[in-house]
C-alpha cells in the first residue's frame, strides 16, 4: 500500500502537525512490507506546497521547505492524480475544520479527510457541545457563553454565566492554545483573556470551570467495527491547558481499566462518533463530577505525536500506526458512493 503524507498547514497548529509527522514516519518505517511512503507534501505556514517524491524524507522544517515548490492548486491536482492514499496530518484551521475536507471532496482526493460536516463541527466547540447534549440524554456540558469579540461586554457575560472560576478559550482552535483559567474572574481579567484570543478567532467561549476528573476517550473503527481502546484519565494540577499538555511533567496520562464510568464515557464517544459520521478515528474529552459526565469536545484528528493519548491507547489495544493508516484507507474505499447528479424539470 502506497501512501502520501500531507503535513504542516497554514494553521496555528502547524507545529503539532510536524511533531506528529516525525512519529508517524518513524512508525510506518517499522512495517515496510505493509505500507510504503511514496511522497511527502508539506504545506508551509503561508500555504505554499513543497513536494518530495522520493526519500530520504525530510525531517525538520528547514528540510521540508527545500522540496519542489508548487502552487496550491497544482499540488491538489497532483494529490488527486498521484494514485496513493493521502494520510493527512493537517491540524486545526484549514486542516481539520472542513477546508481540506472540502477540497478532497470536490477534487476526489482519496485520503483520510472524512466528511466536511464532521470536521467543521469538530472545530466548533460551542456547536458540537450543543449537538452532543441534544443527541445523548444524560450528558451535560459546562455553562457556556459564546462571545463575538467585536461586540463583547464583559460585565454582561459575567452576569450571564454566574459566579465561580471560568475557562476562556477560542471556540475554533485546538491544542488548548490561548485557553485561560480565571480562578477569580473580573471584568479586567476576562477582557484580557478574550482580547488575547481575538486575533486568532473572533468567537471565544467562556465556560464555568468544572472541577472534576478529566477523561479522554480515543475512538477507532477498523473494518467497520469499533475497537475498544482504553479510556485515559488526565491527572493535572487542577487545570489541563496548553502548557500542561505540552510541557513535560506538568500532567500525566493514565490509561484506565474499564469500570462503569469509563464504559459510559466510551459509549458516549462512540455514539457521537457515529452520529456525526467521523472517519476512522477521533478523541473525545469529558469531565466527571459528582457522578455526572460533562462533554468538553471532540477532536477529529487527535495528536499522533510520540506520547500523545491516541497512539498510547492504540498501542495498548495491540494496534500500530500502520494499522491506523490501513484502516483509514479501507474505510474510505468502503464508503458508499453518492450519485451527485440528478436532473429534474422546473415548471414556471
Amino acid at each position: 500500500m502506497n501512501i502520501t503524507l500531507l503535513v504542516g498547514g497554514r494553521s496555528t497548529e502547524h507545529d503539532a502537525s510536524l511533531h506528529g509527522y516525525h512519529h508517524v514516519l518513524n512508525e510506518l518505517g517499522k512495517e515496510p512490507d505493509r505500507v510504503v511512503v511514496d511522497a511527502v507534501f508539506y504545506i508551509d505556514r503561508t500555504g505554499t506546497a513543497h513536494v518530495f517524491d522520493h526519500g530520504p524524507w525530510p525531517e525538520d522544517e528547514r528540510e521540508l521547505r527545500a522540496g519542489e515548490v508548487l502552487p496550491l492548486g497544482t499540488a491538489v491536482e497532483r494529490l488527486r492524480s498521484g494514485g496513493s492514499f493521502v494520510f493527512s496530518l493537517l491540524h486545526g484551521n484549514e486542516g481539520e475544520d472542513g477546508g481540506w475536507q472540502g477540497l478532497a471532496e470536490v477534487f476526489g482526493i482519496r485520503g483520510n479527510f472524512g466528511p466536511t460536516l464532521a470536521s467543521a463541527l469538530g472545530m466548533d466547540k460551542y456547536l458540537q457541545a450543543a449537538l452532543a447534549t441534544a443527541l445523548l440524554p444524560g450528558l451535560r456540558t459546562p455553562r457556556s457563553v459564546l462571545v463575538r469579540t467585536g461586540s463583547f461586554d464583559a460585565q454582561r457575560v459575567l452576569q450571564e454565566i454566574g459566579p465561580g472560576p471560568l475557562v476562556v478559550k477560542p471556540n475554533r482552535m485546538g491544542a488548548s492554545l490561548l485557553t485561560t483559567c480565571l480562578r477569580d474572574p473580573d471584568e479586567q481579567a476576562l477582557t484580557k483573556a478574550v482580547t488575547e484570543a481575538a486575533p486568532y478567532d473572533n468567537q471565544v467561549l467562556v465556560q464555568e470551570f468544572v472541577s472534576g476528573r478529566e477523561y479522554s476517550c480515543s475512538v477507532y473503527r477498523e473494518n467497520g467495527r469499533f475497537i475498544d481502546l482504553p479510556v485515559a484519565e488526565v491527572v493535572s494540577q487542577g487545570f489541563f491547558g496548553h502548557e500542561e499538555k505540552h510541557a513535560k511533567g506538568r500532567a500525566r496520562i493514565e490509561l484506565c481499566t474499564d469500570d462503569p464510568t469509563t464504559k459510559a464515557i466510551r459509549d458516549y464517544a462512540q455514539s457521537l462518533f457515529e452520529a456525526t459520521d467521523v472517519a476512522t478515528f477521533a478523541r473525545c474529552d469529558f469531565l466527571v463530577r459528582d457522578g455526572e459526565t460533562y462533554f468538553l469536545e471532540v477532536n477529529t484528528l487527535p495528536g499522533l505525536m510520540s506520547g500523545s493519548i491516541f497512539p498510547r491507547a492504540l498501542a495498548a489495544a495491540g494496534r500500530t500506526i500502520t494499522d491506523l493508516v490501513v484502516a483509514a484507507s479501507g474505510e474510505y474505499d468502503s464508503r458508499p458512493a453518492r450519485d451527485k447528479v440528478k436532473e429534474y424539470d422546473i415548471h414556471h
